[in-house]
């Protein structure tokens, strides 16, 4: 007896529509220690995703929502760090301590493109972001809740656990979505013990047009 399998893509689904749109940031989730491959090496690295919602609509009336996944560093090479730093429209130095929640409630200006999965699917991407030129307050129509329990449930289905303690934000109150904790860029390790002490550098005033 064979057995013939179909690969089924859900075509109810419709990805964020094209374009620059402004958008603003309503979760933060931890996504705990994730499984990454690089250059043929598989290694455990704890992930976050960023959460934002646009103007655009859903069939249904609510708000469009986009997301983006990073890896927890601030180093000056992570993608998250220069991302932040495009954002608010000016770098993230080291030294400097960001705290995650003031992110929730900030307004962004995004352009998104669209990609295929592996599986052919198309879906929203977020190409770039910079300073907002509009203010947007969430719509509160994102459920943190319901986006954890997804999360949760493809984890279970993958054999991986999520963080029992990241709490679940309101999407329309500015509160932190993430541990109690703020991340620091890795400090710029002495050339020698002869070399002359660095400074500490100098950094930037809180900036209320973005929030954080």
């Amino acid at each position: 007896m064979s057995m013939v399998l179909q690969s089924k893509v859900s075509t109810e689904f419709k990805p964020h529509p094209e374009g620059i749109h402004p958008a603003v940031c309503v979760d933060v989730i931890d996504l705990g220690l994730v499984e990454n491959e690089f250059q043929g090496e598989k290694r455990m690295v704890h992930k976050l995703r960023l959460v934002f919602e646009s103007e655009q609509k859903l069939d249904d009336g609510r708000n469009c929502t986009i997301t983006k996944n990073f890896t927890a560093s601030l180093h000056p090479k992570a993608k998250l760090a220069e991302f932040l730093g495009k954002w608010r429209g000016r770098p993230v130095v080291p030294g400097e301590t960001i705290d995650l929640g003031k992110l929730i409630g900030a307004s962004c200006t995004l352009v998104i493109s669209h990609q295929l999965n592996l599986s052919g699917q198309t879906y929203g991407a977020i190409d770039a972001v910079s300073k907002p030129t509009k203010k947007l307050a969430p719509s509160g129509h994102y459920d943190p809740a319901a986006a954890r329990q997804r999360i949760a449930d493809a984890k279970a289905k993958a054999g991986q656990g999520i963080p029992s303690n990241v709490p679940a934000a309101r999407a329309n109150v500015p509160a932190p979505a993430m541990p109690a904790r703020s991340i620091t860029p890795a400090a710029p390790v002495a050339e020698s013990k002869s070399a002359a002490p660095t400074p500490a550098p100098s950094v930037p005033e809180y900036d209320p047009e973005v929030g954080f």
